[in-house]
């Protein structure tokens, strides 16, 4: 006899004896046999051995995936084999392979039936394993129709069999009716005692120990019992505008479509009491306003995100129990698609998340890429790094790294292209935070703001074939927003940002802060007053073409350069202090050119004066022979030494403003004053010439 089919479908090292191999034939037909055996791919080979270490020895495999660096699309295959483990053994079971097939080991037909049914739909290669599973396929595709029936039937009577048994779940409206009389009733009871004993409390205690009697202490006794009342009222209307604003915003799901399209998704919504309301709206606020009436079986799909259903908010009971769409379905606020959306890296793409944890984006992203090319999902802190590990052990295209984003280098991630970076925040977008209404701590803002402006710098210089950076928070203050954006942007120019709005492709209602011209209309904010989500902001960069920065980094150094020059000449010329510095923008109408003061006009006048003495024998002069040149001494008639000064210092002041203009044209047309200067000096000769007379 020759190789039986149990043997061959056995591992390619099989657990048996020689003596087993061999057959009565001989041994050159043996050796001709192994020649001829196809070895199994290696990727079902290490599936199967860490599903089965998973599940049998409940050990932790990630550390394991992560140190084996060959191992890398077969990660997938690991998480679609345990996320999909019931079904697969309900299959297995149900075609009996365990007794049709004895020689298949269990795990690696369970590997095998995964990749085919809930994987890429083939099975690669040629070994007898792989032969044995692709001729049952027919018949494993029909269990597979016929497991998952009976799987939603089971699930819809377990829910309905809950309902049954469980006194209190009623109808959501009824429920949340309920709840909000119980809550009328404990307030009611706190307002008919709670006043009565503070005002008894105040009035024993203004009468024992402050002495107080009569009309003071009813007076005191009646002021704590209104301020009690007051009080109570303030915290249930503060209660109930907390509950009616968190039960406006909808549920949120997004299809996972590395396991089903989003007509299947629909199907199988279908299947399970789901109504989709199939209306087209123009208009983004039409939408909203039609997400805001959705019925307590009805959702819709998203205006922006085709792979994001809206669910009413009662949703959220029924999405806390469907574990067997876990898988399939992720729930995930609209907002948080922004950033992964506005990346759109291609297929085969090389992709860096600065901080993946927990990975919702980053498994986003892989959906995305077709779950093809390579994802760096990169985390510091332990705890969230051990979360990002089990959220993306089913995606064989993200490979996790524990580590300080600052410290990866390009060597570590060779040949990124694109990169995510929504690093930690205030979190002030998020919805807990906006109702509480805490104060604002400005120094951790600040501390946070360059934590956020040093990572985002790191990005767009140590990865130089990075094409495209997009940066987000779930905050809402300008300073760990567009601050840290035009920090950025004025400290490297060979990264432009572009306009979010159009790079999203569809309307949207908020945009940055006015406050940041060129900057501000180019980011977008998700409001959760208009969008009904959480609050976050998003940043979109582009490398500059070659020879082109951007124009935020231009003007910046344009400034630069005009408080340098203008440093420099205060530095040789104190008197320039008194220039406002203003007058020095780069925008302004006379950008480069130095505005001359009074101060400095009469420092540096070339004017020659006479001296004050010579000056006043003049005048004297004058006055005794004011009847012979009465022409010539008429504008010193009358007139005081220091008045005389003031004018001849303002008569001197026009010749220096013409020379300056003259320097800086270099073309000396206007030469009028000199002409003045001239006749200056002729009439100072004809007094001297009366005084000699």
């Amino acid at each position: 006899m020759g190789w039986s089919v149990e043997e061959e479908c056995r591992d390619e090292k099989p657990n048996i004896s020689a003596s087993q191999l061999l057959t009565p034939k001989s041994e050159a037909g043996t050796d001709k046999r192994r020649e001829q055996r196809v070895k199994l791919p290696t990727n079902y080979r290490k599936a199967c051995k860490y599903a089965q270490l998973a599940v049998e020895e409940k050990r932790d495999i990630n550390a394991l995936l992560d140190q084996d660096r060959h191992f890398r699309t077969g990660r997938s295959i690991v998480g679609r084999v345990l996320c999909n483990l019931p079904k697969i053994d309900a299959i297995y079971t149900k075609l009996e392979l365990a007794t049709k097939e004895p020689g298949l080991r269990p795990w690696l037909a369970r590997v095998l039936i995964s990749e085919l049914l809930y994987g890429s739909g083939r099975l690669v290669g040629s070994a007898l394993p792989v032969e044995c599973v692709r001729k049952y396929a027919e018949q494993l595709r029909a269990l597979k129709a016929e497991i998952e029936q009976n799987f939603t039937v089971e699930f819809a009577e377990t829910e309905r069999q809950e309902e049954v048994d469980d006194p209190y779940t009623i109808p959501l409206h009824s429920r949340q009716a309920a709840f909000a009389i119980l809550w009328l009733l404990v307030y009611s009871f706190a307002m008919f005692t709670l006043p009565f004993g503070a005002f008894y409390g105040t009035r024993h205690v203004l009468a024992d120990r402050f002495q107080i009697e009569g009309f003071h202490n009813t007076c005191g006794s009646v002021l704590a019992a209104v301020l009690t009342v007051n009080i109570i009222i303030m915290l249930y209307a503060f209660r109930g505008f907390r509950e009616v604003e968190e039960e406006d915003l909808p549920r949120f799901v997004r299809i996972n479509t590395t396991q089903l399209s989003k007509a299947d998704a629909k199907a199988l919504l279908a299947k399970e009491q789901w109504f989709e309301v199939e209306e087209k709206f123009d208009s983004y606020r039409e939408f909203l306003e039609r997400v805001k009436t959705l019925g307590d079986k009805e959702y819709i799909e998203d205006f922006h995100f085709p792979d994001m259903l809206v669910f009413p908010n009662s949703a959220k009971q029924y999405w806390g129990k469907a574990v067997h769409l876990r898988d399939r379905f992720i729930l995930q606020n609209k907002a948080c698609l922004l950033p992964t959306y506005l990346l759109r890296p291609g297929k085969k793409s090389v992709v860096l998340d600065m901080c993946a944890a927990p990975g919702l984006k980053t498994t986003h992203l892989a959906a995305l890429m077709k779950n093809k090319g390579r994802i760096y999902a990169v985390e510091h802190n332990a705890n969230r790094y051990a979360l990002l590990t089990q959220m993306v052990g089913a995606y064989g295209v993200i490979k996790t790294l524990h580590s300080d984003c600052l410290k990866v280098s390009d060597e570590q991630v060779p040949g990124v292209e694109y990169i995510l970076l929504d690093p930690s925040c205030s979190g002030s977008g998020m919805l807990q935070r906006q109702f509480e209404k805490d104060e604002v701590d400005q120094h951790r803002l600040y501390k946070l703001g360059g934590v956020q402006y040093k990572l985002l710098s790191h990005a767009m210089n140590a990865y130089p074939n990075a094409r495209r950076i997009v940066y987000s928070t779930c905050s809402i203050h300008t300073i760990e927003n567009e601050e840290v954006v035009q920090g950025v942007l004025r400290h490297n120019g060979h990264f432009r940002l572009l306009d979010a709005r159009k790079e999203l492709g569809r309307e949207w209602l908020n945009v940055g802060s006015p406050n940041f011209p060129g900057i501000g209309e180019r980011c977008l904010y998700a409001r959760t007053e208009d969008d009904l989500t959480i609050g976050m902001f998003v940043a979109v960069f582009e490398r500059c073409p070659e020879g082109v920065v951007n124009e935020t980094y231009t003007a910046y150094e344009r400034q630069k350069d005009s408080y340098e020059r203008l440093a420099l000449i205060q530095r040789k010329h104190p008197a320039l202090q008194e220039i406002n510095e203003e007058d020095w923008r780069p925008e302004a109408p006379f950008a480069g050119k130095r505005k001359v003061t009074k101060t400095e006009r009469t420092e540096h006048v070339p004017v020659k004066t006479e001296p004050i003495a010579k000056k006043r024998k003049s005048s004297q002069t004058v006055e005794q022979d004011e009847e012979d040149d009465e022409e010539d001494v008429k504008p010193f008639k009358g007139v005081s030494v220091k008045q005389e000064e003031q004018e001849e210092e303002e008569e001197d002041v026009k010749p220096f403003v013409v020379v300056k203009q003259e320097e800086q044209d270099e073309e000396g047309e206007d030469v009028k004053p000199f002409v003045k200067k001239s006749k200056k000096k002729d009439k100072s000769k004809k007094c001297r010439k009366g005084v000699s007379q």
